[in-house]
């Protein structure tokens, strides 16, 4: 029943304070604020988002935690379900350590902010950055095992620790109420890959984790306890249970609470400039670099050749068919192919049509996706080779990573870009501006409400 890393990181996340934070890291949680706001306006107003409001007001009666963009309110996890829902609706939101982050963490900080009555910026702030912290070395502790090898989605696993960790620092739990809160938490951390190809469900898989997070806290800041070694016990552990229970243990519990303090990993979140899943971005990013230096049409293309790892072939490399939106924002197909048609991959790419344009079906044939041993462990920081193969008989090569390192970074300016798209037409200019000066002085806001009322009409 020993559960030390367990309780460790509940201390770390209790205990936490904005000024222990570094200014770098606290501008950049500043700007995954504004990212995750403009994702989540846009993602309101789509399809599966009404859907989610709907069933949630056939459940439940009124409650103190808004629905972004709407009059609506709900508990706080149906609000933190609903609002992150609507930030991982479009394939937009951020990626990092741990998974999409803002979706699942601001979510439910602004959700426990109005359940609880009042929250500052500077408590916001660090309320995310606990967040991101917890997921990223719980996603750590067990690699890429419960992705790759079982078919578990990343984010919206390890989602619901970064979920639980925002909420129970907006809460102010106690470390024990964070203990209790953490086994909460893993008890219903859950998601599926097979959700990529088909329907509405991979849409819901930061919800889910937001509710389960935001629930769990709650849990725990009304007496509910569990038992104190979630990520520690052999059988049934959250570690344990993620990597297939093997002998010798494939996870590594001193990730847990490695650094912790001294390394932020809140300063490696990406702001995706693709609607796309990240595993796709590197190939986007090589054609955007062989565009600069050519101008290469989709007609000139005789073949484009892509090799990946065996888990990102599996995660995006799969053969196309026009199903949902959906599956066409993860397959690397369908996106290399509508980026050489219209040389971009953001709203305007994905619709009805598109999606099964003979235009795209036929570049499509011409598009290789192999396996290459030489990119195991290499993920999107690394990036992966393509060539292009034009009718000519030139060859074109690039390496592409997704944006956000150093040689090709990703500004502020390129931030609220994002922002004013995504929300134009759905807040006033006026309100956008007001969003973005409210992010700005973040840390120095006394209530957090002032940031979530420009959102309604």
């Amino acid at each position: 029943m020993d559960g030390p890393y367990t309780r460790a990181l509940a201390e770390y996340i209790s205990r936490s304070s904005f000024a222990d934070l570094p200014k770098s890291i606290v501008e950049h949680a500043k700007l995954l604020v504004l990212d995750t706001l403009g994702v989540g306006v846009y993602g309101a107003s789509l399809p599966w988002s009404e859907r989610l409001r709907a069933t949630a007001q056939a459940m439940e009666a009124p409650g103190r935690v808004a629905a972004w963009c709407t009059p609506l309110r709900f508990s706080a996890p149906t609000a933190a379900m609903i609002n992150a829902t609507a930030v991982h609706a479009f394939e937009l939101d951020d990626i990092g350590p741990g998974g999409h982050n803002g979706s699942v963490t601001l979510s439910s900080a602004l959700a426990m902010a109005q359940h609880k009555g009042k929250l500052s910026g500077a408590g916001l702030i660090n309320a995310l950055v606990m967040g991101v912290e917890t997921a990223a070395r719980v996603s750590h502790s067990v690699g890429r095992v419960p992705h790759e090898g079982l078919g578990f989605h990343g984010p919206g696993l390890f989602g619901t620790f970064a979920s639980v960790a925002s909420a129970s620092r907006a809460l102010d739990l106690n470390v024990d109420d964070v203990v209790h809160a953490l086994g909460h938490a893993g008890q219903q951390a859950a998601s599926l890959m097979f959700t990529h190809h088909g329907g509405m469900g991979k849409r819901l898989l930061a919800g889910q984790a937001a509710r389960a997070g935001t629930f769990a806290a709650l849990l725990a800041q009304n007496g509910f306890t569990n038992a104190p070694n979630v990520f520690e016990a052999e059988y049934g552990g959250f570690c344990s249970a993620h990597t297939g229970n093997q002998k010798p243990a494939a996870y590594d519990l001193t990730q847990i609470t490695k650094d912790l303090g001294s390394k932020y990993h809140t300063e490696d979140v990406r702001f995706k400039m693709w609607a796309a899943r990240v595993p796709n971005h590197g190939s986007l990013e090589a054609i955007r670099q062989l565009r600069r230096k050519h101008p290469i049409a989709a007609e000139q293309v005789r073949e484009v050749r892509i090799r990946l790892s065996r888990g990102y072939l599996q995660n995006v490399g799969w053969p196309y068919t026009p199903t949902t939106i959906t599956s066409a924002q993860l397959n690397l197909y369908y996106v290399c192919a509508i980026m050489l048609l219209e040389n971009d991959v953001f709203t305007a790419q994905f619709t009805e049509e598109k999606i099964r344009d003979p235009r795209v079906l036929d570049l499509i044939k011409r598009i290789v996706i192999t396996h290459d041993p030489a990119m195991e462990g290499k993920g999107y920081v690394h990036g992966n080779p393509l060539e292009i193969e034009l009718t000519d008989g030139t060859v074109l090569s690039a390496w592409g990573k997704a944006r956000g390192d150093a040689d090709n970074p990703v500004h502020r300016e390129d931030v609220v870009d994002k922002f004013n798209k995504l929300t134009t037409g759905r807040l006033s200019p006026e309100k956008q501006a007001a969003v973005i000066a409210l992010c700005e002085r973040l840390d120095t806001i006394d209530d957090v409400s002032v940031l979530i009322d420009p959102l309604h009409a």
